[in-house]
């Protein structure tokens, strides 16, 4: 039996009309783990099984040091690139805000693009190491995909990244793109920043982009939530103690309930664009990332929020091998073809 998420919201996959039948599509506010698939794949199992056998603990144990920092960030980039397997085009961009475009040749005649922020705890990652799943999404939308390099922590700490993404937003509009033919998205931390920018862009009345796309998005620095999940429920992937340190690293002295770094806490508007939210269910951030659903459905923003039973953080960076995730990113292009076809 195929593998799939628990939905809910207002907003249908492709962003325009249901993509099953309405009586599959769960209602409420609040998702639930039911249904089929609900135990994940075999390979979903086996990898979570590994990841929290040798990954998880080696991360646990991570000292706060700057060479320890140093090799996560070529770690996580190296992988990135082992891992784009697929034919694609791409190219670094010397604009105000440096960057990788991302595609095959021909999707490099598009006036559509997705703006992907990369996530990695605001104090690494790059656009490098989410090279491979920002290759899939431009291969299941048609249109390239650029990832701005913005400042990382700590060398760089809050605001500079959502200075720089708001700088790689307004760069695009200034290359001829259009709001309406931009789809923003962003992973764990560069989820953060894509709800930021969305929410600057609010607060200045300017144009919108056409969707967002969420994926575990790290919308609430507040740890009370995460660290009483932790204590029940660990995360195969992330390991709590390296959210923390990301978290002290970027915005030090800042109120973890600010809006400014915990997006959650925005005031969220009917007129914000359309929101696919997709979260694993055994990740640290389940519980803000269903706080964000809730509250979108209270002030009603459009939105779609898939729950996927088993699955961790951002495991569609894994779509070569788990069948949860090749199905997560397909969701994804459906959603963007939608919002891009508005």
């Amino acid at each position: 039996m195929l593998p799939h998420a628990t939905r809910t919201g207002t907003v249908p996959v492709d962003g325009r009309r249901s993509a099953a039948p309405e009586a599959d599509r769960p209602s409420g506010r609040t998702p639930t783990l039911t249904g089929p698939g609900e135990q994940g794949t075999l390979r979903s199992r086996g990898l979570a099984g590994g990841l929290r056998m040798f990954v998880r603990p080696a991360l646990d144990k991570m000292p706060a040091t700057d060479v320890s920092l140093g090799r996560l960030r070529a770690l996580t980039s190296g992988a990135g690139r082992a891992a784009a397997l697929e034919t694609t085009n791409d190219w670094s961009s010397d604009g105000p805000v440096p960057g990788l475009w991302v595609g095959r040749k021909r999707f490099f005649h598009s006036d559509k693009v997705i703006f992907h922020i990369h996530g990695g705890g605001f104090t690494f990652g790059s656009p490098w190491s989410h090279k491979a799943l920002a290759s899939r999404m431009a291969s299941e939308t048609g249109v390239p995909v650029f990832l701005p390099d913005y400042r990382l922590a700590p060398e760089h700490p809050h605001p500079a990244a959502t200075e720089d993404t708001l700088a790689g937003w307004e760069w695009l509009l200034s290359m001829g793109f259009r709001a309406q033919d931009i789809v923003v998205a962003g992973d764990s931390a560069g989820g953060n920043l894509a709800l930021q920018l969305v929410a600057a862009l609010g607060a200045k009345q300017a144009a919108m982009p056409a969707g967002v796309v969420l994926l575990s998005p790290w919308v609430d620095l507040d740890f009370t939530d995460m660290t009483a999940r932790d204590r029940t429920r660990k995360d195969p992937f992330l390991a709590l103690g390296l959210a923390e340190l990301c978290r002290r690293q970027y915005a030090p002295g800042v109120d973890p309930d600010d809006p400014a770094i915990s997006p959650i806490n925005h005031v969220p508007s009917p007129d914000w664009p359309p929101f696919l939210i997709q979260c694993g269910g055994e990740e640290i951030f389940c519980g803000g990332i269903e706080k964000l659903a809730e509250r979108f459905a209270e002030h009603g923003v459009r939105h779609e929020f898939q729950l996927w039973p088993h699955q961790f953080h951002v495991f569609q960076v894994f779509h070569p091998l788990v069948p949860e995730a090749k199905l997560a990113v397909r969701d994804i292009g459906s959603f963007v073809r939608g919002c891009l076809r508005s």
